[in-house]
């Protein structure tokens, strides 16, 4: 699994555009085709890539299925993701007056700025200004 990721990897970073295949498959080189006469097709690699690692049991056309993977990852390596992965939170009418109510008190002793208050209650800084439009 590791050569399989280490050369889609490697397809995927040639950005020459195309990648050449005989028809059994086979990666190789144009010029290599040219001088001992091979026919080759053009492929572009990010669909080869797919491909492959659809072969391999890991179905990258599947949303859902990267999901899982991308939560897998994060929660195996601790990394900040996780958050990415998570629903998004709804907010009652009652919610939102309350914490338009706090930031009131917020604003009124000047402790914060708007934005720094929304990514403390988690919400966008956008939909915390439409709350305060309301």
């Amino acid at each position: 699994m590791r050569e399989l990721i280490k050369d889609a990897i490697a397809d995927l970073k040639k950005g020459e555009g195309f990648i050449y295949v005989t028809s059994e498959g086979n990666k190789i080189d144009l010029h290599e085709a040219a001088s001992k006469g091979i026919a080759v097709t053009p492929v572009n690699p990010k669909d080869q890539v797919i491909k492959k690692l659809e072969a391999a049991g890991l179905p990258l056309n599947d949303g859902r299925f990267l999901n899982e993977l991308n939560e897998l990852i994060s929660l195996v390596t601790g990394s900040a993701t996780a958050a990415k992965t998570s629903k998004r939170r709804s907010f009652t009418d009652a919610e939102k007056s309350k914490i338009v109510e706090e930031w009131k008190k917020v604003e009124a002793a000047g402790k914060k700025t708007k934005a720094a208050f929304a990514r403390e209650i988690g919400v966008g800084y956008q939909t915390f200004i439409n709350w305060l439009r309301g």
